[in-house]
């Protein structure tokens, strides 16, 4: 799916951009360019960024036992969670 129709980025693309460091919509601009062109996915890039912090801070126990990492004997505590808006898809709860 695009996430940037103007210069036709994916959310794979932005996904990308988000694992090798990118944290803010400007650092994803300057990775992939989305978000340089009209400013409509602004955004939707917004929300892919906040669904990526949810996911980051997600406990073991949310993910399919499949795709869990072993847990190391010592597991820091989640950073406290950013308020997202409703219309938001980082606002549904990581838990269910």
């Amino acid at each position: 799916m695009y996430a940037c129709i103007c210069h036709a980025v994916t959310t794979a693309e932005v996904d990308v951009a988000v694992a090798l460091g990118a944290k803010s919509v400007k650092q994803v601009r300057k990775a992939t360019g989305a978000g340089a062109g009209c400013g409509t996915c602004v955004k939707r890039l917004s929300c892919l960024l906040a669904a990526a912090r949810v996911a980051d801070s997600a406990p073991p126990e949310a993910m399919p036992e499949a795709e869990r990492l072993p847990v190391p004997a010592a597991v820091p505590a989640p950073a406290t969670l950013v308020q997202h808006a409703p219309h938001c898809p980082a606002a549904v709860p990581a838990l269910g």
